[in-house]
């Protein structure tokens, strides 16, 4: 299939089909990341995602994954 021939056919895909293909898609570049790449990606997904919200909205984040002590030696970590 030519270029032109597929974006035709993408573009005929229902609502439903493009979700699956973003899932396939996903899938498909997970698959061929090792895990270096993997850990890496996470680590820049997750700072970019709290790199946009405000500093409060950053601790409640953090709140909803840890401890309050966890959340007292992260803080520490960078005072110190």
């Amino acid at each position: 299939m030519t270029t032109e021939e597929l974006y035709a056919k993408f573009e005929s895909l229902s609502s439903q089909q493009i979700s699956d293909f973003v899932d396939a898609y996903a899938e498909r570049i997970i698959d061929d990341m090792d895990m270096k790449c993997l850990m890496q990606f996470v680590y820049d997904t997750i700072t970019e995602n709290l790199s946009i919200q405000s500093p409060n909205d950053v601790l409640e984040e953090v709140f909803c994954v840890y401890d309050e002590e966890t959340v007292a030696e992260l803080i520490e970590s960078v005072v110190k």
